[in-house]
């Protein structure tokens, strides 16, 4: 009995050590922030999630978080969320008066500066926008919908939904906001006069994707279009590209909250954080 006993004892030691919990990330500050600041047509009132505490919260909620104990579909979600997160903030930091590729000549749409430079703290991991999308969310999920979730704060992206996307949800909602960029005259346009489909620029950036998951970028177009739409592919239409709008997805122009001279040496930080050349991985 006295060796049956030391033995449950032990065992009751031993095994916590070797489970491994997995504690969902908790997005409901983002959630909450994009179903108030976010309108039907994917306008974003960056004004207001300026001075919104939560959004701050949320933002550094995001520096400790512990990623690879989340499920897939919990990973999935969170570096969505963290894509559209650190974009939202980037954007009010930065204060683009037309364009999130506007270089310091205003209405001049050159630059990627808003999306290499790395300015936040993810998982521990000091990135920008495109290390999310690039290094995680296409290298490591081979999702092509993940292209319909994150959002690049301009007027040809996907709009941005008033959600926050989860583990419970991810899979649903990936779905129809692929479902919802196809059937808009953002996805997909059709000319009959001309015999022309007209596919959104995403679909030529990122034919590889599209072609990985599906053998070509039509084949994984079609599930999700209109019966209408399938009968005009019967005539074997020319496919072109819309030209892409980089124009910023606000409802109103963003508003300086810091002096003039701050801002500059905010820009001046981001702009060196960039030329510092820090590696990810």
């Amino acid at each position: 009995m006295k060796k049956w006993m030391a033995a449950f004892v032990l065992s009751m030691l031993i095994i916590p050590s070797m489970v491994q919990w997995v504690y969902p990330f908790d997005h409901n500050k983002f959630d909450v922030i994009l179903e108030q600041y976010v309108d039907e047509d994917g306008l974003v009132d960056y004004n207001g999630i300026a001075g919104d505490q939560r959004f701050s919260v949320y933002i550094e909620s995001l520096e400790s978080a512990t990623v690879e104990t989340l499920s897939h579909d919990g990973q999935l979600a969170f570096w969505i969320n963290a894509y559209n997160a650190i974009t939202i903030d980037k954007v009010i930091k930065w204060k683009p008066e037309k364009s999130v590729r506007e270089t310091l000549i205003p209405g001049v749409w050159t630059s990627t500066k808003f999306f290499t430079s790395r300015e936040h703290v993810v998982a521990g991991r000091r990135m920008g926008p495109d290390d999310i999308e690039h290094e995680i969310l296409r290298k490591q999920f081979k999702d092509p919908r993940i292209h319909f979730a994150i959002i690049c704060a301009s007027s040809s992206c996907p709009k941005l939904p008033g959600f926050a996307y989860t583990e419970e949800n991810v899979q649903k909602k990936l779905e129809q906001e692929t479902w919802k960029y196809m059937n808009s005259d953002r996805g997909i346009r059709i000319d009959r006069a001309e015999n022309t489909i007209y596919l959104s620029k995403i679909f030529d950036w990122f034919q590889g994707d599209f072609i990985g998951k599906s053998g070509s970028v039509m084949n994984f177009i079609r599930p999700y279009l209109k019966e209408e739409v399938i009968s005009f592919l019967g005539r074997e239409p020319k496919i072109d590209y819309i030209p892409y709008n980089w124009a910023l997805n606000a409802k109103e122009p963003v508003r300086y909250t810091v002096s003039g001279v701050s801002s500059v040496l905010w820009t001046f930080m981001c702009l060196r954080v960039q030329s510092r050349g820090s590696k990810l991985f």
